[in-house]
């Protein structure tokens, strides 16, 4: 009890300034009444800590290199960044609800309840102020979401700090003071069950489409990314995962694509990025990535940001026949969408195509070079 005090019930000094709310005070406000951590007595504890400053180092990254750097993201674990804590939330919140979507059953994004576990190691300078950072994007992000916790734990460890998220349908019993959530994103029987209702991996079928769609319009950065954990080199700024409406919309829409059977395979891009999430989808097909659109529309130069900042997604595969259709239902939405090309079966891998100019632009470079070279 007194480990649990300490962590979810302490005052928070950080930097020299006393935090308003406890952690259990922050998450009590979005969560069920029987998952909350109510005091019978007052905590007199104090938590003081300083947050650690961001590491930007800019080591030459090589484009050509793409292979090795995919290589060390798929065999390594996610360590929870000191210095962006709260972005790391916010991705495993949203790919916790994302994953939601491949799942059998009928049900919104407002029935959905979330059941958190914090596992934390408070020694390192930092840690504690990250640990509170976590819990204020957790529930400010839930908040947002229109989601609510079932309930949350806390457990300190001498080992690698981390967030743990299950997601289960929420409680028939009829509670309108509490929920807040309206139509369309709750539903009157929800049902959520245990089995996929497509597969992880893409089909054969060169004939078909992948699709990525982010669940965010952040812009793609580096910082406390998983890619960055590897390179050793910080990141910079973490992308701002804030915009909830735009992330309820994606997720309505694609859950209604997945419940009209239109998919032939769905995945959660997450931890390690796009790159690391179609790398994981492509056992029996592989794929030629082109990510010129992507780049056009963000005006982004750098395509290691599009492959492995942690923008939260879903990368989707649907037959040639229903393009039309997917195009409409998310016209109709207002979500963002970007074809990334055709399975290639009987060929692994991933072959990653990318450019920022358009199409007219490229033409018209070859010509004034080939005006340039005439006599």
């Amino acid at each position: 009890m007194a480990e649990k005090t300490t962590a979810l019930h302490a005052i928070y000094v950080i930097d020299g300034v006393q935090e308003e709310y406890t952690p259990a005070q922050l998450l009590d406000a979005v969560t069920e009444p029987e998952g909350r951590h109510s005091l019978t007595a007052p905590a007199e504890a104090r938590a003081v800590d300083e947050t650690v400053d961001p590491v930007c180092r800019v080591p030459a990254l090589d484009p050509d290199c793409i292979d090795a750097y995919l290589d060390a993201v798929c065999s390594t674990q996610k360590r929870v960044p000191a210095t962006a804590a709260d972005a790391y939330t916010r991705v495993r919140v949203a790919s916790a609800l994302i994953e939601t979507l491949w799942r059998t059953g009928r049900f919104r994004l407002g029935d959905l309840r979330l059941d958190a576990s914090w596992r934390w190691n408070e020694a390192p300078v930092g840690a504690r102020a990250a640990f509170y950072d976590s819990v204020r994007a957790a529930a400010d992000y839930v908040d947002a979401l229109g989601v609510k916790f079932s309930g949350y734990r806390y457990a300190r460890t001498t080992g690698e700090s981390e967030l743990t998220l299950r997601t289960r349908i929420t409680r028939e019993a009829d509670e309108e003071d509490f929920g807040f959530v309206s139509e369309p994103f709750r539903s009157e029987h929800p049902q959520l069950g245990s089995r996929r209702s497509c597969p992880a991996t893409l089909a054969p079928d060169p004939q078909s489409w992948v699709v990525y769609i982010p669940f965010d319009t952040a812009e793609f950065r580096l910082g406390g990314s998983l890619f960055a954990q590897v390179l050793d080199v910080g990141g910079g700024a973490s992308p701002q995962i804030t915009d909830a409406d735009y992330f309820m919309d994606c997720h309505e829409v694609v859950r209604e694509l997945v419940e009209d059977g239109i998919l032939l395979s769905g995945a959660t891009v997450g931890e390690g990025g796009l790159l690391r999430t179609v790398k994981q989808m492509t056992e029996c097909a592989g794929l030629s990535l082109d990510l010129s659109d992507v780049m056009r529309a963000y005006q982004e130069q750098d395509v290691l940001r599009i492959l492995f900042a942690e923008v939260p997604g879903a990368v989707i595969q649907i037959q040639d026949a229903d393009f039309d259709y997917l195009d409409a239902e998310l016209l109709l939405q207002d979500v963002a969408f970007f074809p990334l090309g055709h399975p290639v079966p009987g060929q692994p891998g991933i072959r990653v195509k990318a450019s920022a100019k358009s199409g007219i632009q490229t033409i018209l470079e070859s010509l004034m070079q080939n005006a340039e070279g005439e006599d």
